[in-house]
């Protein structure tokens, strides 16, 4: 069953100070509280298109490709390799709003077996909510 988690965040920081967060490969995993590094830099900058980052430990990791890259409005990466999920693209879109930032963010997936793509679907939203509104606010109490 394919899945299609969506969300909205109204961030009081600019779009390029957003795009860094969310560009930094280690900074974005720890918006789920997971723990990760870029493995490979990316053909024009380190962590632009091409490039991967390999998320959680050893045999259980996986990695995903920045697939699109366009300063400071999109970032759309993939798993590309260890992972139980298929057809996934994530896709991420920034846009100013005065003196803050519009966060559209776009993760679409199917599970390789029964299950999977809805219980990674609510692990996903789950981590979000705990981890990310916190980042986001260290980054807009920077920005003031």
């Amino acid at each position: 069953m394919a899945q299609d988690i969506q969300i909205h965040e109204r961030i009081a920081a600019s779009p390029e100070a957003v795009f860094e967060l969310l560009a930094d490969h280690e900074q974005f995993v720890a918006l789920f509280g997971g723990q990760g590094r870029r493995i490979r830099e990316g053909e024009t900058e380190p962590n632009g298109i091409g490039s991967i980052r390999r998320i959680g430990p050893g045999p259980i990791a996986f990695e995903e490709t920045i697939v699109a890259f366009d300063r400071p409005h999109r970032i759309d990466y993939s798993i590309t390799r260890g992972s139980p999920l298929r057809d996934h693209l994530g896709e991420i879109r920034l846009q100013a709003d005065g003196r803050h930032t519009v966060l559209d963010y776009r993760i679409r997936f199917s599970g390789r077996l029964p299950l999977i793509g809805t219980l990674v679907a609510a692990a996903l939203r789950f981590a979000w909510k705990q981890n990310a509104r916190k980042a986001f606010a260290r980054l807009e109490r920077n920005a003031s």
